[in-house]
């Protein structure tokens, strides 16, 4: 299952959200296998001889619990939708604050794109994990006990097949998922790539024609899109396949149940209104582990934009403030001195080896250099968007 506990965290305060969220799913569930029940009481009154006076009352509790079904999953949709948001808010505004701790220096080095698809399009992949994969899950295992507890008090044998099949349901698709989920990793990966090729190609376009590499970048590009293309097919694989997992159990439970059923109505060991009903139930015992099949898609998808807002959460600022730092008790003296300063952008671009100067009050100073000579460093080092590996930088001393 994609459980993830930094995530978790985030839904403090939305927790009680959550747990009604479950609570309506749960409702609406144990109401949908109320109304088979029904059904299946009223088909084994009919099979046996029952007037229109007996089928009433069965009839009317059905027209109820399908009332009562609807009215359950508007509100759980409504709720789902709301609890997601606000866990979108709460990790929005997480993600907000350690931006602007982590500061331009952090990000100096990320490609744009990648870095939009993770505070973006990461987080807006976790509304369905929050808001239906989380509920969906617990729905689902809590549906399956409960209706198995009911079923055994009617025949446990049939109870244990029907059982048997809604676990491998709820329990085979997720065990595939973790064994692919590298695959899920992967299409995250392209998926930044992309976007981050694309932007740079949008911000550049000028660049890119005059100097006659717009074609060139258009194959890049065009590499991109095929290989995000096909890990989106091996995600999409994988999904595929859970539906096959999750159809097989059902029908395998299905009919087992049923031909366990039969035989023992044959014997009688069972009643046929009882085989009925415990067929009518095993019909609604499967759809929340049919629904849940349909989101564990998203779970994985989830599970993979969390790796990026993840990295974000954990990283640390490369510039930290001094615990002693304090404002200066008068105006400084407008001089600037830069001593023996060393710097080396990550990955090992050196820009600065043992760089000495100084502007005195007053003084006007021009730079000039090379493109890549280390002007716009000298920037950067002086409104401290990076600190220099060696040596010191004073203003006003």
């Amino acid at each position: 299952m994609y459980l993830d506990r930094e995530l978790w965290r985030f839904t403090h305060g939305a927790r009680g959200r959550i747990a009604a969220t479950v609570a309506v799913g749960l409702a609406g569930a144990l109401t949908g296998i109320a109304r088979l029940a029904l059904m299946g009481w009223m088909l084994g009154l009919a099979i046996g001889g029952a007037g229109l006076d007996r089928l009433a009352w069965p009839a009317a509790l059905a027209v109820l619990a399908i009332l009562a079904r609807g009215g359950l999953e508007r509100a759980r949709a409504i709720m789902a939708h709301r609890t997601a948001s606000a866990i979108q808010l709460t990790l929005r505004a997480a993600l907000h604050d350690r931006v602007m701790a982590l500061g331009p220096a952090h990000f100096a080095g990320a490609r744009t794109g990648a870095v939009v698809v993770t505070l973006v399009d990461g987080v807006t992949q976790l509304e369905t994990y929050f808001g239906r994969y989380l509920p969906q899950l617990a729905v689902a295992a809590l549906t399956t006990i409960l209706v198995f507890a009911a079923a055994a008090l009617v025949d446990p044998p049939v109870a244990l097949v029907l059982f048997a099949g809604a676990a491998l349901a709820l329990v085979g698709p997720a065990l595939l998922h973790r064994r692919e989920s590298g695959a899920s990793l992967a299409q995250s990966g392209a998926n930044k790539a992309f976007a981050a090729d694309f932007l740079d190609s949008i911000q550049g376009l000028a660049t890119l024609k005059a100097f006659g590499q717009a074609k060139a970048q258009g194959e890049r590009l065009a590499e991109a899109a095929r290989e995000l293309s096909r890990r989106t097919m091996a995600v999409l694989v994988a999904s595929t396949a859970t539906r096959g997992i999750t159809d097989f159990s059902v029908a395998a439970g299905a009919a087992g149940a049923l031909a366990l059923g039969a035989l023992r109505v044959r014997s009688g060991d069972l009643a046929l209104e009882a085989l009925l009903v415990l067929l009518m139930v095993g019909v609604e015992l499967f759809r929340p582990m049919r629904e849940l099949r349909e989101l564990l898609h998203q779970g994985m998808l989830g599970q993979a934009a969390a790796q990026g807002v993840r990295a974000v959460l954990r990283a640390r600022p490369a510039i930290v403030e001094r615990a002693d730092a304090a404002p200066p008790a008068a105006p400084l003296a407008p001089t600037l001195a830069f001593e023996d300063v060393h710097f080396a952008y990550p990955g090992g671009r050196v820009a600065h080896r043992g760089l000495d100067f100084a502007v005195a009050a007053g003084e006007r100073v021009a730079i000039v250099g090379a493109s890549g000579a280390g002007k716009t460093t000298i920037l950067r080092l002086l409104t401290r968007l990076h600190d220099p590996q060696e040596g010191a930088i004073r203003v006003g001393g």
